[in-house]
């Protein structure tokens, strides 16, 4: 098996994940590396994520790599010693809000003060990979296998001599292959609650042995240390002690103390509002109408649990966003409960890294203030607190300003951070887009489709990219696609009338949009995308109120007009430019 064990940048295959679905209980089974009844009861009994599709006489079964990840983090870490006892649970007062918020300050200068004298972050230790060649078979390669094993158990003795409190992964806790990305490895980090990882190679040639090894921040997958170290096989067991100690003495002391953090502050991020957090931010992600509404429910389950939970109230914020973008709530409904999302969470924690990019998005995306927003990414920048999720709100905020280049560089950087990652594939096509390059659109919206087959808005982008190249039918082919994932979103209802007006069935495009109207009512109307339709129907009329109507609603597809390619026959236009001036003047 090929574990995480490279470096912090390991990049797997893109073929490994376009398999990300598994479509029987056998290929499930053999992901965990465990018998089909085993997985079978942990779907019965422990909520395993497996999904069933319906057929006329039998049913079968498909589960998806990342949400069987994902379930085996959680399952790992609460059946692991990092699960927080009873005792430990620090006592918040629930009474109000009021006075969980005093609790927060408190709690909060405690954390950010710098760690007592030999106090240190805890350590999460993976198994060490050994890299055999194709020549190496028989004894020898047993010998090294055994030796990593038991280097490992010597590390990690040594590592609990000095007080670095390791977290001992075993390799039979992982699953199987293809987890081994950096994402992956960052996620069991922060599920364990551990701010760095250690991992690290084997290699050897013959007697002589050359051990490799990096220290790496769980946030943000920066190899913070490395270094190599050799010995030979000769006496076994003196080796592993001596390689031990040498690596353990080796770390830098300051930087593994930089990184511990208070033992309150690691029980209340193992509790369950923390968990309940997790679970919200889950369904965020998947950003259709349904798992953005269970998305709510987890946030504010997190909040019922833990009042002066900041990042719960910064993932409502988000969510309230993403439900106005989908048009499951009305736009001016959701700013105002974004708003007050936004609001708790500075008041509860106004440093955090987390709220600040809820703060963002807001701004970006709510009240249209681009400067504030702006200032606020150069401060997060600035102040070196910078992670994907920063450097993706500020590309879509460049994009907004029209400013590609800027916008095409910051989505790379945001993408080299997690080149596995879904969202930062399509914010990096999305960035070539509205650039004007749908080629390299093209490409990187695929990748982002072969790593999650049901990215409804992944679908919805391809098939855009492919109008705008001329290529209508597989443009509606696209739309269709991601309508089969979300059948209830107009917005995609009205791609799909927008491919179809392209490819010149202007009938079909009327029937859409007819009924569009006649599912929502206007709060939840996609005036913007109804709006594009009319436009390339040459209906200049109808294109302009919808523009207006969407204005007027706050709809958050504004923020692009003064790029949108469909709305290249309307620029000329004194209202529309009137209009989209408005729009990106930041005014309010």
């Amino acid at each position: 098996m090929q574990n995480a064990l490279g470096a912090a940048t390991f990049n797997a295959p893109f073929a490994e994940w376009t398999t990300e679905r598994l479509d029987s209980w056998k290929e499930i089974a053999s992901f965990f590396r465990r018998e089909v009844r085993t997985v079978q009861l942990w779907e019965r009994s422990e909520g395993l994520p497996v999904r069933r599709q319906y057929h006329k006489k039998l049913g079968s079964v498909y589960a998806y790599r990342r949400e069987l990840e994902g379930w085996w983090i959680t399952r790992s870490a609460l059946s692991s010693g990092c699960a927080p006892r009873p005792d430990e649970v620090p006592k918040r007062p629930v009474s109000s809000v009021a006075s969980a918020a005093v609790s927060t300050e408190t709690a909060r200068h405690d954390a950010s003060a710098e760690p007592a004298d030999g106090v240190y972050g805890r350590i999460l230790l993976f198994p060490l990979e050994v890299v055999h060649s194709r020549r190496d078979r028989g004894p020898l390669q047993q010998i090294v296998d055994r030796f990593a094993g038991g280097l490992k158990d010597d590390l990690n003795l040594e590592l609990g001599r000095l007080r670095f409190n390791p977290i001992c992964l075993s390799t039979g806790t992982l699953p199987a292959h293809g987890t081994s990305t950096a994402a992956f490895m960052r996620n069991v980090a922060r599920e364990f609650g551990a701010e760095l990882y250690l991992t690290g190679a084997i290699r050897y040639a013959g007697n002589e042995v050359r051990v490799s090894i990096q220290l790496v921040r769980s946030d943000d997958s920066v190899c913070v240390w490395s270094d190599r170290f050799g010995t030979t096989l000769d006496h076994v067991f003196q080796a592993q002690a001596e390689l031990a100690q040498k690596i353990a003495q080796a770390l830098p002391e300051q930087m593994v103390r930089s990184g511990a953090r208070s033992k309150q502050d690691r029980v209340v991020e193992q509790g369950p509002a923390y968990h309940a957090y997790m679970m919200g931010l889950h369904f965020w992600k998947q950003r259709t109408g349904t798992d953005l509404m269970r998305a709510v429910g987890y946030f504010q389950d997190a909040i019922q649990l833990d009042p002066c939970c900041a990042d719960a109230y910064a993932g409502l914020a988000d969510t309230y966003v993403s439900l106005s973008y989908n048009h499951v709530m009305p736009p001016r409904q959701a700013t105002e409960a974004a708003q007050q999302a936004v609001d708790t969470a500075l008041k509860l924690a106004p440093a955090s890294r987390t709220v600040r990019h809820a703060e963002i998005n807001f701004k970006t995306n709510c009240t249209w203030e681009w400067q504030a927003a702006e200032e606020a990414c150069r401060e997060l920048i600035d102040s070196g607190r910078i992670d994907a999720r920063t450097l993706h709100l500020y590309a879509s905020l460049m994009i907004n300003f029209g400013r590609h280049d800027e916008a095409i560089s910051l989505a790379l950087h945001a993408h080299r951070i997690d080149p596995l990652s879904d969202s930062l594939n399509s914010l990096v096509s999305f960035a070539y887009f509205y650039a004007g390059d749908y080629d390299n659109a093209l490409s990187f919206i695929q990748r982002a489709i072969e790593l999650k087959p049901r990215f409804t808005m992944g679908h919805a982008l391809l098939g855009r990219t492919e109008a705008e190249r001329g290529n209508w039918d597989l443009a509606i082919e696209a739309f269709r696609r991601g309508l089969d994932l979300a059948s209830d979103s107009t917005f995609l209802k009205a791609l799909l009338a927008y491919g179809h007006a392209g490819s010149g069935d202007a009938h079909t495009a009327t029937e859409i949009l007819r009924e569009i109207e006649a599912e929502r009512g206007d709060g939840c109307f996609p005036a913007y995308d109804v709006s594009a339709v009319h436009a390339i129907l040459n209906q200049e009329n109808e294109a302009l109120q919808n523009i207006f109507k969407a204005y007027d609603m706050r709809d958050i597809k504004m923020t692009w007009i003064q790029h949108d390619p469909r709305f290249a026959r309307l620029r000329s236009l004194a209202q529309f430019q009137q209009i989209a001036s408005s729009v990106c003047s930041g005014a309010r």
